[in-house]
């Protein structure tokens, strides 16, 4: 038993109220759109968003409060959350110190945090974390990808945003720490989109892509990017693993 789903269709909504009622005492649930903020907002501090698809808890909901961020959107699972979601949350974060948006590099976090700055018309910076060293030129996406660096950059944002450095200092800090950061994955098994898997039970056909990051081919490494829906190793690859084990 991996976790609990009452339905594929609505496990983004439903574990954000959950977590939300659990935590009551630190966070709260947008009242007209699904995104997490920080029950007591500091006036006239910077607010600190940041957000994207969902199926990496603990990001970012699980690190708003204080001395972190003062909202988190998330998207459904794997997808970046839309431009009207993140300016909910802007909308809602601003106490009159300006709003960051600490975005990871990806095509749709980029262009969806960008759409919602264009469309607030407040001062709102952005830092776009980018510290995978994994992957540096891909035709599968803008250069590296903003990964596990990303709560490095939140975390220290977080801590001089409370003492209360504006809105330019922690752009600058920002991406000043985010230039020293950099970060390496390394996936054992594939993910699960049940939303996904639900809709391929219905076709006869079913489409295969190449995960949810580039390939990282140039890494000497016996892992192999694959599709969601299949593991890493291949069979023939896990079958030496096996008998090298036995040996």
């Amino acid at each position: 038993m991996k976790k609990l789903i009452n339905d594929a269709e609505n496990a983004m909504s439903e574990s954000l109220a959950g977590f939300c009622a659990a935590h009551s005492d630190i966070v709260r649930i947008g009242e007209h759109a699904p995104f997490v903020w920080r029950r007591h907002l500091k006036p006239g501090k910077v607010a600190l968003i940041s957000g994207g698809g969902s199926g990496h808890e603990p990001l970012h909901s699980g690190f708003v409060g204080f001395g972190m961020l003062d909202a988190a959107c998330p998207g459904q699972v794997f997808t970046s959350p839309t431009p009207d979601l993140i300016l909910a949350a802007a909308e809602a974060a601003d106490t009159g110190g300006g709003v960051l948006f600490i975005v990871k590099n990806y095509e749709g976090d980029v262009m969806n945090f960008e759409m919602a700055r264009e469309m607030s018309g407040k001062p709102i910076a952005t830092v776009i974390t980018d510290d995978d060293v994994a992957v540096e030129t891909s035709t599968f996406s803008t250069g590296r990808r903003g990964v596990a660096g990303t709560l490095i950059v939140e975390k220290i944002l977080g801590a001089a945003a409370e003492q209360g450095r504006d809105l330019a200092g922690l752009k600058a800090l920002g991406d000043r720490v985010n230039a020293a950061t950099r970060s390496i994955g390394r996936a054992l098994g594939g993910p699960t989109d049940n939303a996904r898997r639900k809709r391929e039970k219905c076709t006869t056909a079913t489409s295969s892509g190449s995960g949810q990051g580039p390939p990282v081919s140039r890494l000497r490494t016996s892992f192999r990017w694959m599709s969601p829906s299949r593991r890493v190793l291949s069979s023939g690859e896990r079958s030496a693993a096996q008998r090298g084990q036995q040996a």
